[in-house]
């Protein structure tokens, strides 16, 4: 049976972030997926989420996450870079990326702001 990587499923996520794919996103998730932003706000469910992203990518078109560096541990993927996007709040921000992978999906998407303190508590030195 074919098993597809931690790392791949969190990169197809991005994918589909970074083409407003929200059926595709979907397809990736779990039905109880967490999506938790660098204010800790949450949003539950699939159908939650699907919504959430799309109401997202009707605010801003444009958004694209860049990733500098991958970092695979098991089921969860770590991704540093960067965002792009037309509205200067969400342009060339700094972010770290988490995704936890269970049964095959993504079953969390966590964005934190890059700084000392947060790369500390995921165990990421500096790069």
């Amino acid at each position: 049976m074919f098993s597809t990587s931690s790392r791949t499923i969190a990169l197809l996520f991005n994918d589909c972030i970074n083409n407003r794919d929200v059926e595709g996103l979907s397809n990736l998730m779990t039905e109880d997926h967490i999506f938790i932003d660098s204010a800790n706000n949450r949003v539950e469910g699939k159908n939650a989420n699907k919504a959430n992203w799309q109401h997202f990518f009707d605010l801003f078109p444009f958004y694209k996450n860049v990733f500098e560096t991958v970092i695979s541990r098991d089921s969860t993927v770590i991704m540093l870079g960067y965002s792009l996007c037309c509205d200067e709040i969400l342009n060339h921000v700094k972010a770290i990326w988490t995704a936890k992978i269970e049964r095959g999906k993504l079953n969390e998407w966590r964005v934190y702001t890059d700084t000392k303190e947060n790369r500390e508590r995921l165990g990421i030195f500096p790069l």
